[in-house]
């Protein structure tokens, strides 16, 4: 939010709201006082209170925190003098101007998203494929090319309400078969309602796996994946954007008294995300190794897509 912050074209269309989710009283004062200098607002959203009405739901344990369910409740708490919502997640680099991103005119009805990993892995011909083939038809999408990942999205500020209102209910009803929580939901119940936004919005780690960096040219990184950027040094980032994430810390040591970081920095809590990272760099080599040709498929499959898709932005 503070390299947003930092774009004086992005910031004269657009204000920055910082929701948090569950944070006692304190914390978000915490939270409030270190902001509000540079002119983001905060939001405190009770997930807790909202989740524990529906007893039935199933969340899937992964690296993805149950607090990604909040993004289905932020648009009631934007004044109605906002046109359109800019939704962007917490693991991300915003490396250039998101200005036309910003100051897009997205029609009614119409989310902005862009393409996931299973893009790729909807078109293989192993366990992974065949399961992902399954996924995709549980949600009612047809192509695997309308499937969108849900870090970065933008629509109409009634439309985002409506989608996220269908989408809440679709998960409550169907959080089984929602493998990926909320982006899940979202694309089951944004089937036809979807634009594609180019990944220069949305640069998933999966662009950056297959070396589209120079050509597609970011300006949002969107670190998909348990590999995440204030502690990984796995591939393909190799650690690059650690040193971000300590100098934000030396900048506000207020953050350290309720998340301290100081385990992605010390041998005492590095083993997990050791692990992380290990893992990471083992099915890398382990692709390039046993199936070189996927590398060259991919990469195939996306600049195909990139030349042949007419991006909304």
């Amino acid at each position: 939010m503070l390299q947003i912050s930092r774009q004086k074209d992005t910031m004269s269309v657009a204000d920055l709201f910082l929701f948090t989710t569950d944070l006692n009283d304190e914390d978000f004062r915490t939270i409030t006082d270190l902001v509000t200098d540079h002119g983001i607002t905060t939001i405190k959203l009770d997930l807790d209170k909202v989740l524990s009405e529906q007893e039935s739901l199933s969340f899937r344990e992964t690296h993805i925190s149950i607090s990604t369910l909040g993004r289905f409740f932020t648009g009631p708490c934007i004044d109605p003098k906002y046109e359109n919502i800019l939704y962007i997640d917490g693991d991300v680099q915003v490396v250039g101007s998101i200005f036309d991103l910003a100051n897009a005119d997205i029609p009614d009805g119409k989310m902005l998203g862009a393409i996931d990993r299973h893009f790729l892995k909807a078109k293989e011909h192993d366990k992974s494929g065949e399961k992902t083939r399954e996924y995709l038809k549980k949600l009612g999408v047809s192509h695997e090319s309308d499937y969108f990942n849900a870090g970065i999205l933008a629509a109409k500020r009634e439309t985002w309400i409506n989608l996220c209102k269908e989408g809440f209910d679709y998960f409550v009803n169907h959080s089984k078969d929602c493998m990926f929580h909320d982006q899940s939901a979202l694309n089951a119940v944004c089937v036809g309602r979807r634009l594609p936004m180019s990944p220069k919005y949305n640069f998933t780690t999966m662009f950056a796996e297959n070396n589209f960096v120079n050509t597609v040219r970011p300006s949002i990184i969107h670190f998909t994946g348990a590999e995440k950027p204030w502690f990984s040094k796995a591939r393909p980032w190799q650690g690059r954007f650690i040193a971000s994430y300590v100098e934000l810390l030396k900048q506000f040591p207020q953050l350290e008294a309720f998340y301290s970081l100081k385990q992605y920095f010390h041998s005492s809590g590095q083993a997990g995300l050791s692990r992380i990272d290990r893992h990471a760099n083992r099915m890398w080599l382990l692709t390039r190794i046993l199936t070189p040709w996927r590398v060259i498929l991919r990469r195939r499959r996306l600049m195909n897509y990139l030349k042949t898709t007419r991006f909304f932005i």
